[in-house]
């Protein structure tokens, strides 16, 4: 028998498949997972006892703004402290490769908010150019998404309409070339600029192309735009008349969708993920402007509010819809910005700081603190029906989990540190909605066999050894509203490609991570 790299000795395998647990030795070489099952004598230059913990694979975020953070800018370990070996690209189709100078500049400051500033050069001509970044630099894996912001962009610029037939082919040939590269399908933020002004019809005929792959349209649906019924009819719609699979991003199970997902059951090939939090987190104001407003991006929309007309229209739009959601029940918490001004403080509050109505405060953000501003968005409702959500979410046979996380700026949404961890907390240990096993499966088997990663999301001889090592009965979100900067508990060990990434809960700075392929390596 071959010496092993390592043995992790005496663990609860939790392979990630659902079957039961069971306790067993696994024996890790070259990268791979190479054996399961009892090891005794068999040597190795490390072994481990985890005898009392769990042992599992890494789990795969289908839904996480960390692409800057892993290269260096911002939190990089957030999510590997919580056990998050594998990351998708693209998230919301926000990406930059394969535009012109302008347009690449222009739609990297739209998504700047997700990101925080860097010292990259934005100059990616080819999906391979951009994916070059990440192996050497990255802890974790990435997958590739083809960014549909990007896609529609180098087609058609900002404009404000359906595509032409040969904008529309020339859409289908760059998708083409991220599938070709490897992408596991489409990504699209359907409420940003320039997706939202792509109707049903042209969405329908790009998700084609990506099942001619076996690829799936993974979308922000057009909640903003259309209300969350409207859009998840739309993308049951777009499901049907392109035969393809259909993933919902950071979605939720309640009166609205409940009923929309049965009727999926019958109409399309659809799945969707969830964190188990009553709040989101996106650019402020942008979000609450109509996609008017908003057209051509943050610096056209920017260069609109210097006109009085047009800043006065936008201030009263902000003014009544801010205060009708504040009214409701929401609030929200500015996260991140240019100055670092109110930084933890409600926009309210800031606002009446500031001796300003909701709207003036909001068009001064937009201008004074360019590039971006971030808020924390809380939905209305109070504790139970938060608990109701996460009763029905948590369970649903569809749902897998995905964090939305965004690594940068001091207080961002805990959920970028917690959303792993709080589901084996909550949803496991504390309300008993799924077994251990559940849980773990919807974090790793799941989405790898949803998106088609080979040899991802087991743990099973041949598989890559990504795999997280935790103790059952402590393992806990700690980051929270107040401070969501707060490192999970638990957590023991984490490998990426048989690399240990995190020990003892603290990063060992090694950067092993990959770009895993549609696919991947057998």
């Amino acid at each position: 028998m071959a010496v092993f790299d390592l043995i992790i000795r005496n663990a609860s395998v939790i392979d990630g498949t659902g079957a039961p647990a069971r306790n067993a030795d696994v024996g890790v070489l070259g990268g791979r997972v190479e054996a399961v099952g009892a090891l005794d004598g068999a040597e190795a230059l490390e072994i481990l006892d985890a005898a009392g913990k769990a042992l599992c694979p890494g789990f795969i975020d289908a839904h996480v703004h960390s692409e800057m953070a892993l290269l260096g800018y911002g939190h990089r370990y957030g999510s590997l402290l919580q056990g998050v070996t594998t990351h998708f690209t693209a998230p919301d189709g926000f990406g930059w490769a394969g535009l012109p100078k302008e347009l690449a500049e222009d739609l990297w400051e739209t998504t700047l908010f997700c990101y925080g500033e860097t010292d990259l050069r934005v100059d990616w001509p080819t999906p391979e150019a951009y994916l070059s970044l990440f192996p050497g630099r990255s802890p974790a894996n990435v997958v590739p998404q083809a960014p549909h912001c990007a896609i529609r962009l180098g087609a058609m610029g900002w404009a404000p309409r359906p595509a032409t037939r040969a904008e529309l082919d020339a859409q289908k040939d760059t998708l083409r070339a991220w599938m070709e590269a490897g992408a596991v399908g489409l990504s699209l933020g359907l409420d940003y600029q320039p997706s939202a002004y792509a109707p049903t019809y042209e969405l329908a005929e790009l998700a084609k192309v990506a099942g001619e792959y076996g690829g799936t349209y993974n979308a922000h649906i057009r909640n903003n735009i259309l209300g969350r019924e409207g859009a998840w009819r739309e993308t049951i719609e777009i499901g049907k008349r392109a035969g393809a699979k259909m993933h919902v991003a950071h979605e939720y199970v309640n009166e609205v969708s409940e009923p929309l997902l049965e009727l999926a059951e019958q109409e399309c090939d659809l799945t969707f993920e969830s964190y188990l939090y009553p709040a989101g987190s996106t650019h402020f104001p942008q979000y609450s402007l109509p996609t008017w407003a908003q057209q051509g991006g943050d610096r056209a929309l920017r260069e609109r509010a210097k006109d009085p007309a047009q800043q006065r229209r936008m201030r009263e739009h902000l003014d009544r819809v801010l205060a009708e959601n504040y009214a409701a029940g929401a609030k929200q918490v500015i996260s991140a910005n240019r100055t670092g001004s109110y930084v933890g403080m409600t926009v309210e509050e800031a606002a009446a700081e500031a001796g300003e109505s909701l709207g003036e405060f909001a068009m001064r953000s937009l201008v004074d603190e360019a590039p971006y501003t971030l808020t924390v968005n809380h939905r209305p409702g109070g504790p139970e029906v938060h608990d109701e959500m996460v009763r029905k979410t948590a369970a649903h046979p569809k749902m897998m989990v995905a964090s939305d996380g965004i690594y940068h700026g001091p207080h961002p949404h805990p959920r970028a540190f917690g959303c792993h961890a709080r589901v084996l907390r909550l949803a496991v240990r504390e309300r008993g909605l799924l077994t251990l096993e559940q849980a773990v499966h919807k974090m790793t088997g799941k989405p790898a066999e949803r998106f088609g990663l080979a040899r991802r999301g087991r743990v099973a001889r041949g598989y890559h050894a990504d795999l997280v090592l935790f103790d059952p009965a402590t393992v806990a979100d700690r980051s929270t509203w107040d401070e969501p900067l707060l490192e999970p508990a638990g957590v023991e060990r984490v490998l990426v490609n048989g690399v240990t990434v995190v020990e003892r809960g603290k990063p060992t700075g090694a950067l092993p991570g990959q770009v895993v392929p549609r696919g991947g390596s057998a």
